[in-house]
């Protein structure tokens, strides 16, 4: 599963490296970091540090959230069930 964040450009100095490519890339045509899968702490603190551009590693933060939350534990059993009838009761 593929996920971004928009960003207008990459900072200066910052490259994806080169065992990150097949996972991360750059769109400056639509202004889109992708990230493709999971990514995992280390992975996030090798990218932050490559640079000490503030708003650009909070993008990278939130790339790293969204990547980081679609392996998320998913409800199971009861707590699945009492969810869905919480959702419908709600609703």
């Amino acid at each position: 599963m593929e996920h971004y964040v928009a960003i207008d450009q990459l900072p200066k100095g910052f490259r994806i490296p080169k065992d990150f490519q097949d996972r991360l890339r750059f769109e400056p045509a639509t202004g889109r970091l992708i990230h493709v899968g999971f990514m995992g702490k280390a992975d996030f603190d090798r990218l932050c540090q490559q640079t000490n551009d503030w708003p650009f590693r909070r993008k990278l933060d939130e790339l790293f959230r969204l990547c980081a939350d679609e392996n998320a534990e998913k409800p199971k059993g009861l707590r699945r069930l009492l969810g869905a009838f919480t959702h419908l009761w709600m609703a």
